[in-house]
């Protein structure tokens, strides 16, 4: 029988070998309970918000359950209300490092990936965490960077 090897992922490996595709998104006119709806439903932690087919933000848990605090109407919020717009972003040949540097500057948890200003994906921290973490050998008694002495028996 033969098999294939597979080369592991690194730091220095492209975004598009880490990036979800295709990308939940939402029109700017949908309710926040809509978004919410879509999150739960998905299993994820972030929405696209499209416009005319291109991005014109992004809502997360994090805006949703922001509003859900104050009370607000979830039914009368848009995802256009509660979007960021400010949006920081990768191409598909950055590497994971350069995602993750991004998503550490920006305090984000997810970066759209675009390809000549269209959606071609989105990463999440735990995508590169994922890979991040695969590049270390960590024997199983390194417990959260503190080397534990294990008593022999």
């Amino acid at each position: 029988m033969y098999t294939r090897t597979v080369p592991p992922l690194t730091p220095a490996s492209d975004v598009r070998k880490v990036m979800t595709w295709p990308v939940a998104t939402v029109d700017g006119g949908a309710t926040v309970n809509e978004v919410a709806e879509a999150l739960a439903a998905d299993e994820i932690g972030a929405v696209c918000v499209t416009e005319d087919s291109r991005l014109a933000g992004i809502v997360s848990e994090r805006d949703v359950v922001v509003h859900v605090a104050t009370g607000a109407d979830l039914s009368h919020l848009t995802a256009n209300d509660v979007m960021s717009n400010d949006l920081v972003n990768v191409s598909a040949d950055d590497s994971v490092l350069i995602a993750a540097r991004r998503m550490e500057e920006a305090q984000v948890r997810h970066l759209p990936v675009l390809d000549d200003g269209k959606i071609a994906g989105i990463v999440s921290i735990r995508d590169l965490f994922a890979v991040l973490l695969g590049e270390h050998d960590l024997p199983a008694d390194v417990v959260g960077g503190t080397h534990v002495a294990v008593a022999d028996e």
